[in-house]
């Protein structure tokens, strides 16, 4: 091709057509501004793919990094219910020596379980760190996602570190206050064993129960959060399958932002309850009406008051909760239609379905 062109120089120049010949150069200028415009555009092209191809990646990970906050959150809930079972008990003063005696020394349903054990939340950020080490290729059509992970990953996840030290230094404080206090401690402690000295001191003693009711408020307040940050968790993996289009991945089943997938699924749950037990009526009503809007799960006490809608806090356990509530529904089913609803320090309630027949309102 080189020598092509060539000739057609030499051929202009010998026949002195020397203007034909400048338009010819020109020509040929242009041709070859146009081969490397073409180039640099496949170059672009390819290196937008390649960013983009980056980018997607980036996303990807930050729904992993979601659903693996969703499921840390199952060890979070199911620590505040049993805290709140143990505490609930103890509080009602209805434990003798002998109860005492038959529970647990150690594990997750001891009495030592509610005062001993703290707990942590730790929003997960590997995929956002690497969204931010990279802002450089990341288009302005994703401006919103990333103020809402900025939001996350700054505010929310320095709120639950406050927490999770706070639940720590609630621990801390009563070990140092048993050894320094309680003879039994350390002894009981090298013979797992509960002592008299103990018995005593967990029955009788007002610092047990104030313990008990400082670490379990130090948990709801990291259910409390979680339960704001759980509906964000959903928006944001499906603003991201959004983004990501027809590169997007079936959406798992965790992800869900309504209570219920369908009618069907709701009619476990919907239905009138009457309370069979509690220390004291928190709702102030002797019945609840569980019902269906719209696949959201609402409930209506005796005063025709509604509140909700409940959020789905476990894509296969009937676990629900309002936003921004440290009060969790749980529909037990191993004890058929039967409903506990944890308050916090305020107790537990305990209602039972006497009617399945309530539909959509």
């Amino acid at each position: 091709m080189i020598k092509f062109f060539r000739k057609i120089r030499q051929k202009l120049l010998t026949e002195n057509k020397f203007s034909k010949y400048i338009l010819y150069a020109i020509g040929e200028i242009v041709l070859v501004v146009i081969g490397i415009l073409i180039a640099l555009w496949i170059n672009t092209k390819n290196q937008e793919y390649s960013q983009q191809q980056k980018i997607d990646s980036i996303l990807v990970k930050i729904q992993n990094d979601l659903l693996q906050d969703i499921h840390n959150s199952e060890y979070l809930i199911g620590n505040y219910m049993r805290k709140d079972s143990i505490y609930d008990r103890m509080m009602s003063d209805s434990l003798t020596p002998d109860d005492i005696r038959a529970t647990p020394i150690g594990g997750p349903f001891s009495l030592s379980f509610v005062t001993n054990w703290w707990m942590t939340f730790h929003i997960q950020s590997s995929g956002y760190e690497q969204l931010k080490a990279n802002l450089d290729i990341v288009p302005d059509r994703y401006d919103e996602l990333i103020r809402i992970l900025d939001y996350n990953h700054i505010n929310r996840k320095a709120t639950f570190t406050t927490y999770n030290k706070n639940s720590e230094d609630i621990f801390r404080q009563y070990e140092y206050y048993l050894s320094d206090y309680q003879p039994w401690y350390a002894i009981d402690n090298y013979k797992s064993e509960r002592s008299e000295a103990q018995i005593d001191f967990i029955l009788n003693h007002p610092k047990f129960k104030n313990q008990m009711n400082s670490m379990l408020g130090s948990v709801s307040t990291m259910v409390w959060e979680y339960t704001g940050y759980n509906q964000e968790i959903m928006q944001t993996y499906i603003m991201i399958d959004e983004l990501l289009g027809d590169k997007a991945r079936p959406l798992p089943k965790e992800i869900r932002t309504t209570s219920v997938a369908s009618e069907i699924d709701a009619e476990q749950f919907i239905g009138h309850y009457t309370q069979s037990y509690g220390q004291k009526n928190i709702l102030n009503s002797k019945t609840i009406e569980v019902f269906l809007k719209d696949k959201d799960l609402y409930y209506k006490t005796d005063d025709n008051i509604t509140q909700g809608p409940l959020l789905s806090l476990h894509a296969e356990k009937p676990w629900f909760a309002r936003e921004w509530t440290r009060t969790i529904f749980y529909f037990d089913h191993a004890q058929k239609n039967k409903l506990k609803i944890f308050h916090n320090s305020r107790g537990i309630t305990e209602w039972v379905k006497v009617d399945t027949r309530t539909k959509n309102q």
